[in-house]
């Protein structure tokens, strides 16, 4: 069981940040078992089947709908919410929203949250969108500190299934990354084109967060891929970088860094014993030699290696605290409030909001459309197949050097934002993954100092970045595994 279990560790938060379905694994691992987020807080509420009253589906139509500003509360800047056929079987949602500041030329932030198959209406609604939804009363009210503050933002939900997009009846779930790959393109292609043509030309930054570490690259190199090739289906939009928020790309990253986060100085982190760290250093050799076999391998099976290993060697001394309530697998400073589950009690629940008959209704969302933050069969189809477990390094290599191509196929930078605080993407091993990323630029980056926050910056971290911008990384204090909502 514990196979299927550890990728959870990675792939849902109480929203659908790094899950599987743990529902069906029974008996659990005891010890894996907490480090794997569910939803019981915003737990699905009917299946995600489609019925009569859904509009047919055909291939490039969409629709597009101005919203007022009650069902999400704004500063007036104008929202649009809709859908577009990307297959005559896959429809996705969006929610877009204008920047506050110069929507004309500001940039746009494509956003996408975890699972696989977590809706990203968890980014609006709680971490970085234009609203957010109060823990008292369940409704929102506009957030200050926005994303849309200097870029226009949309969030995506995706793949076909997931939250408010859907599938046509009797049409097989997403079961792997290259399933959302052409999707998204053609999402793209279409938005552009047909939804709001007059932001065609403006710079794209795709932003994905926790299992986005496997959307975005995956994606975004399936694009360029198919600029390579002279598809007819390329989108030659201008996307200028991408984001990555605590976002896995490799298992072995986070394993490797529980030595640094919690057992550098046990007296002062204070959550392992030193007996604790003394077996987690013993199993540090074979769980770097397992995933150095999982990359070179590429294969499901032999990275399952390396994440069972780490399960039963790593992760089990921290997931006993969080069994215990004391500590919480997005925060190392917080306990878990009703374990195993941990989830974050301080923030509204958009599931219920999203289902009320108004917003429903202001949404145009089909009755028979149960809105649920996490696509349970979408998220087993992908654990089954075995693409949550393999690294997606060489696509984030592959971004990394393509503006070196001729001829010209792009130019995309990588900021990688991580939590000081999250144990399940953990900055100590986000950072022994960029270190380890095989690129040409790999030598100087590695090399680069580290640099607290300038001054008039409210949070403090450290950063470091390549001089021309293409890489950088940024780590902030205190921040949990959804920084821009801590």
């Amino acid at each position: 069981m514990i196979q299927a279990l550890a990728v959870s560790a990675l792939l849902a938060s109480a929203a659908g940040q790094l899950i599987v379905d743990t529902h069906r694994h029974r008996p659990i691992e005891r010890h894996f078992q907490q480090l794997i987020p569910n939803t019981l807080g915003q737990k699905p509420l009917a299946s995600s089947q489609e019925h009569h009253d859904v509009p047919p589906f055909k291939a490039g139509q969409f629709t597009k709908k101005l919203q007022g500003n009650e069902t999400c509360p704004t500063y007036g800047e104008s929202q649009w919410t809709g859908t577009i056929d990307v297959t005559d079987k896959h429809r996705l949602f969006y929610w877009y929203f204008d920047s506050r500041n110069d929507p004309a030329n500001d940039p746009i932030i494509i956003w996408m949250n975890g699972g696989p198959g977590g809706s990203s209406m968890m980014g609006l609604f709680n971490e970085m969108g234009p609203c957010w939804l109060d823990v008292k009363t369940d409704l929102p009210s506009p957030n200050k500190w926005a994303w849309n503050n200097n870029a226009s933002v949309l969030f995506l939900d995706q793949p076909a299934g997931v939250g408010f997009s859907s599938l046509a009846a009797g049409a097989p779930h997403p079961t792997k990354d290259m399933d959302g790959a052409e999707d998204f393109q053609q999402f793209l292609n279409i938005f552009f084109s047909k939804v709001l043509p007059e932001k065609k030309s403006l710079p794209i930054h795709i932003a994905a967060e926790s299992y986005g570490g496997h959307y975005g690259p995956v994606y975004v190199n399936h694009i360029l891929n198919s600029r390579r090739y002279q598809s007819k289906n390329a989108f030659w939009g201008n996307i200028t970088s991408m984001i990555l928020i605590d976002a896995v790309l490799d298992f072995t990253g986070p394993a490797v860094g529980v030595y640094e986060l919690l057992c550098e100085d046990v007296e002062k982190t204070n959550i392992l014993n030193h007996t604790a760290c003394e077996k987690i250093a013993q199993g540090m050799p074979e769980v770097q030699k397992l995933g150095q076999n999982c990359d070179a391998a590429n294969d499901g099976k032999e990275c399952l290696a390396m994440i069972t290993y780490s399960a039963e060697k790593i992760h089990v001394f921290y997931s006993d605290l969080v069994e215990a309530g004391k500590r919480h697998m997005y925060n190392i400073h917080l306990p878990c409030p009703n374990p195993p589950d941990c989830r974050d009690i301080t923030k509204g629940n958009f599931t219920q909001y999203l289902n009320l008959d108004r917003v429903r209704k202001a949404l145009d969302v089909p009755a028979s459309k149960i809105f649920s933050d996490i696509n349970w069969a979408i998220n087993r189809g992908y654990s089954d197949y075995g693409d949550p477990w393999k690294p997606t390094s060489k696509e984030v290599a592959a971004i990394l050097e393509a503006y070196n191509e001729l001829p010209y196929i792009g130019d995309i930078k990588l900021m990688v934002l991580n939590g000081n605080a999250d144990y399940i993407v953990n900055t100590p091993g986000n950072i022994w993954t960029y270190d380890n990323l095989r690129w040409s630029g790999q030598a100087e980056y590695r090399i680069k100092k580290w640099r607290p926050f300038p001054e008039g910056i409210a949070a403090t971290g450290k950063w470091k970045a390549l001089k021309n911008g293409r890489l950088a990384f940024v780590a902030v204090d205190g921040a949990g595994h959804t920084v821009p909502g801590d």
